[in-house]
């Protein structure tokens, strides 16, 4: 049976079919326990380490966190947007075959860590160290959490993540106790192959054969997942530089002030989190219909995640500068008037989060790959020329339209009608195409 027929019988698609409310409700609870796990390894390591031993546990982190998008882009997304509108079958043999390519190269990329934080040495290797041993179970249970929420089982993807906070909880004494990086951050991966195990309690699927999966990967999964893995590169690279380039232009003081202004926004990031769990498989299965209900569900999602960060930016607005100087000290309220651009920015995002989605669930890569270089261009751009002319408030600005280029991007891009594809495998287009 071809991976790419698609049942017309309800029956066929099994749990996938689960209400959509009821999914995008399970996303928050999941997204919200998700966000504490991280949050609280933050809190251990700066309360039990310092100001020294935080920052080296940021750099493991930030290194897993780029992998993690690799993922999702290469692996994770292409195998949802392609999957979705199938069978209970034929999703489930995609899943082993995803399962298989996450273990390897997960696999892969831990012995790299390991590698590299020998080399290394200092504080940079010994970040890659700490993470080393935990990424492939981290790794895991971020696939497999996305793959409930495709098969309907949201409840059990926030059931999973309740587990690594409960655990890390749990283990806190410990922490406490010794007081040691590696400590602290075994605990995080701990609850992260419990969460991992609870997971997979919930859709046992076994891992793939190897020459399935790689043949998956690289005949289905690859026509997408490679624009999708360059984007998350694109956004990488641009976030890095820009911050690089403004900590010259503004300086040091300014940078850590827009920095406190974006953190207050930081909720909201959960909220668009939440979205995208359950949003990917909703407009896949929506598409495999018509790309009209498809558009008519992403712009509800939009219009609903818009009024949220409406609601919030109202709170904001009311509390805003009592709680940039409470939580951050008083040498922050020289700041307070960029909570406009940053809640600008944040609504700007909320406005185009769903049609983002919509492009991935129709495997347009390239249009997604362009949004990305075309969004870090400007915004590097815009936020360094404004900071030189106008300081940390143009900065700000800068920052905010290049936020506006690429919603508007992805907006339009989403609204143009996409030809039908000839063949089973996306195609890339040529130069008489252009960005369909």
């Amino acid at each position: 049976m071809s991976t790419k027929s698609i049942s017309t019988e309800q029956g066929d698609l099994g749990t996938a079919k689960a209400p959509a409310g009821r999914g995008f409700a399970w996303g928050f609870v999941a997204q919200g326990f998700s966000s504490a796990v991280n949050f609280g390894l933050a809190v251990m390591a700066g309360q039990l380490l310092g100001p020294k031993g935080l920052g080296v546990v940021f750099i493991g982190s930030v290194a897993y966190q780029f992998v993690l998008g690799l993922q999702r882009g290469i692996i994770t997304q292409p195998l949802i947007a392609g999957g979705a509108p199938l069978t209970t079958p034929e999703r489930h043999r995609l899943a082993q075959s995803g399962l298989t390519i996450v273990v390897v190269s997960g696999f892969v990329f831990a012995v790299a860590f390991g590698l590299a934080g020998f080399a290394l040495g200092g504080d940079l290797g010994r970040g890659l160290l700490l993470f080393a041993p935990w990424t492939l179970a981290g790794l895991l249970q971020e696939f497999w959490k996305a793959v409930l929420f495709q098969e309907g089982k949201g409840r059990t993807s926030a059931v999973s993540e309740a587990t690594r906070l409960t655990v890390m909880a749990l283990l806190l004494p410990f922490a406490l106790s010794h007081r040691n990086d590696y400590i602290i951050v075994g605990i995080w991966g701990i609850a992260a192959a419990i969460g991992f195990v609870v997971a997979f309690l919930g859709l046992r699927v076994p891992p793939g054969r190897p020459a399935e999966a790689l043949s998956w990967l690289r005949h289905e999964a690859w026509a997408l997942g490679r624009w999708l893995g360059a984007r998350e590169i694109v956004y990488q690279l641009g976030t890095y530089s820009t911050v690089t380039a403004l900590a010259v232009v503004i300086g040091s003081a300014n940078l850590g002030g827009l920095r406190s202004a974006e953190a207050l926004f930081s909720p909201f990031s959960l909220i668009a989190a939440a979205f995208l769990l359950p949003a990917l498989p909703a407009l896949s299965r929506e598409l495999a219909i018509s790309r009209r209900a498809a558009q008519r569900l992403a712009l509800r999602i939009s219009v609903v995640a818009v009024a949220i960060g409406a609601s919030y930016l109202a709170v904001m607005a009311v509390l805003g500068r009592w709680l940039l100087t409470h939580l951050f000290g008083r040498s922050f309220a020289p700041f307070g008037g960029l909570i406009w651009p940053m809640a600008t920015a944040q609504l700007l995002g909320a406005a185009s989060l769903a049609f983002g989605v919509l492009l991935i669930a129709e495997t347009r890569g390239l249009v997604l790959l362009a949004a990305a270089i075309v969004g870090a261009t400007t915004t590097f751009g815009f936020a360094t020329s404004l900071g030189l002319t106008n300081g940390v408030t143009g900065a700000a600005w800068g920052l905010t339209i290049g936020a506006a280029v690429s919603a508007v991007f992805l907006v339009a891009a989403a609204g143009r009608r996409r030809e039908p594809q000839t063949s089973e495998a996306p195609s890339v287009p040529g130069p008489q195409e252009g960005l369909r």
